[in-house]
């Protein structure tokens, strides 16, 4: 009952994760713009009514309201214009303007264009599309939070919805790399970075070494098996800081950036509020050991301001 009890209360009480939530928004909100500056000059080509683009909404979401949407692919302009909508939703996101309303919008537009063209995606915008859904449920980046109040209680479902996904993105990739020969082996990112379609050059040449090939094959592997449990866990810090780093290696090896940008934002996201606010201390504790500064030093400042300030009003005076 206790277990229960505490549940209600964590779901209940107060609103969580708001630094991991914002954090997870900007990632996003950058991620789609990169799509929508790389591939807005193709938009014709690739979506519009003439282009590759064979894909209908209505095969999803059925004929009533899945032909209307297709109609914005009838015109090169209304094409274009589904691209601003998607690059709008993204930029509030990243500023955090309106943010429960820049998500709807970034999803319906996602939704559109995956819709139209599914091809042309990556593993990450599927995870786009999860967590847009999911950040519909919650708090927009400066609303009102009221303890215990409903809306606590939806963001927080949405809270949990987010971090139960990533679980099972990390333990299905980890348990399928498990049943493979090559993972067992520690050879299979040899034979992904020897191919074209999935690596850059600089890879191929670097995985030839038979260390760098065995611990890059064992260590995500075994990091995504285990995730879950790290995650709650004395190492979470330490951890998210090893998705970190392997998810820029993602991106600067294989070249998933949009999907590297959004891994990376969730491994943030599951970064408490206290945890950020301890983080940020002792960045900044860091820098004024660095630059030899106090943190007394703008109110001294500020002080001898004000007193020359003063010295200066009685002169006049007198």
């Amino acid at each position: 009952m206790k277990v229960l009890r505490d549940g209600w209360k964590w779901l209940a009480d107060d609103a969580h994760q708001l630094k991991g939530v914002r954090v997870l928004q900007v990632a996003i909100g950058l991620a789609i713009l990169f799509r929508v500056f790389t591939e807005a000059p193709f938009a014709a080509f690739l979506w519009g009514p003439t282009g590759l683009g064979w894909g209908h909404a209505s095969d999803v979401i059925g004929p009533i309201l899945g032909n209307l949407l297709d109609r914005v692919f009838t015109s090169n302009l209304s094409t274009f214009g589904v691209l601003i909508g998607l690059a709008g939703g993204a930029i509030g996101l990243v500023f955090g303007y309106w943010t429960r309303a820049s998500t709807a919008v970034a999803l319906v537009a996602f939704f559109l264009l995956e819709t139209r063209l599914p091809e042309l995606g990556d593993g990450g915008d599927n995870i786009i599309q999860l967590v847009l859904i999911y950040g519909l449920f919650l708090l927009p980046a400066k609303a009102k939070r009221v303890r215990g109040s409903v809306t606590v209680w939806i963001h927080n479902i949405g809270v949990l919805a987010i971090a139960f996904q990533l679980f099972v993105i990390y333990e299905t990739s980890g348990m399928m790399k498990a049943y493979g020969e090559q993972w067992h082996h520690g050879v299979a990112m040899y034979y992904i970075s020897q191919v074209e379609w999935f690596s850059l050059p600089a890879m191929r040449t670097m995985f030839k070494n038979p260390i760098i090939t065995t611990v890059a094959t064992y260590v995500p592997m075994f990091y995504q098996i285990l995730f879950p449990i790290a995650i709650i866990s004395r190492i979470k810090l330490p951890w998210l800081f090893v998705g970190v780093i392997f998810h820029l290696g993602v991106a600067i090896f294989m070249g998933l950036i949009t999907f590297s940008i959004v891994m990376i934002g969730l491994e943030l996201f599951f970064i408490t509020d206290p945890q950020y606010t301890r983080i940020i201390e002792h960045v900044r504790a860091g820098f004024y050991v660095r630059t030899g500064r106090s943190r007394l030093q703008p109110s001294v400042t500020a002080n001898a301001t004000l007193s020359g300030s003063v010295d200066v009003i009685r002169t006049v005076g007198d």
